[in-house]
């Protein structure tokens, strides 16, 4: 009996060791899991926050009550008329390329291996979604606009596209870096006002179409990124 037990003590020892050396691996394999959760970004996080709404939506908002409210119509023409009789020959084309810099200025920071929320694939496939859906609802709006009186006495189109796609990617700068680069996330925006001040500066589009074209580029924007990080 005495022998039985001497010829087993090593196995115990063995199995032992092997039991230690498993509790050791998930326990590391456990901190390790909860490191790169903790590490890992917040992708999933909705970029359609209510907050994050009121400013886009008001200012799409503002250009789509122009039929109902008459102040819409009385702000453009007074705008309007004054710009044409200060700077009668103003005219530049600077806007079509400048509504461009927000959203090549992500590819550059890609390049240069500036840290972002999302890595170069996926800034192509936000890039495309979002110009998919804010030419799709710009389409769409221009299409309804065109049967309605008050949008077209000016021969001016609503809203303005330029402006639409300069803040859809100003909007990607800022979903970028907020978490990273939070001052710098705005810069988008700079370039964006720019491109929406040149259209009503060269006769080419009302305050009310720049407004609502800068409200559907950042909400278009962000339904993008809230589509895609759903699909993800």
């Amino acid at each position: 009996m005495i022998k039985r037990r001497v010829h087993l003590f090593p196995l115990l020892l063995v199995f032992h060791f092997y039991c230690y050396k498993l509790s050791a691996q998930d326990s590391s394999a456990i901190k390790n899991f909860a490191f790169d959760a903790i590490e890992q970004p917040a992708y999933h996080q909705s970029s359609l926050k209510p907050a994050g709404l009121i400013l886009p939506g008001s200012l799409l908002l503002y250009g789509c009550l122009k039929p109902a409210i008459n102040g819409i119509s009385d702000l453009d023409n007074r705008i309007m008329n004054d710009i044409q009789q200060r700077y009668p020959g103003f005219h530049t084309n600077a806007a079509d390329y400048l509504m461009w810099t927000p959203s090549a200025s992500v590819y550059a920071m890609d390049a240069f291996h500036v840290k972002t929320a999302h890595h170069f694939r996926e800034h192509l496939i936000i890039e495309a979604g979002s110009v998919i859906i804010t030419g799709g609802i710009g389409y769409g709006m221009r299409i309804i606009s065109r049967n309605i009186d008050v949008y077209k006495t000016n021969n001016t189109k609503f809203p303005s596209g330029h402006t639409a796609n300069a803040f859809r990617g100003a909007e990607i700068v800022h979903q970028e870096l907020k978490k990273t680069h939070p001052v710098l996330s705005y810069s988008g925006y700079v370039v964006a006002t720019g491109v929406g001040m040149l259209r009503i500066y060269g006769k080419e589009h009302l305050l009310s179409e720049v407004l609502a074209g800068a409200g559907l580029g950042i909400l278009s924007t962000k339904l993008t990124y809230w589509i895609f990080n759903k699909v993800r």
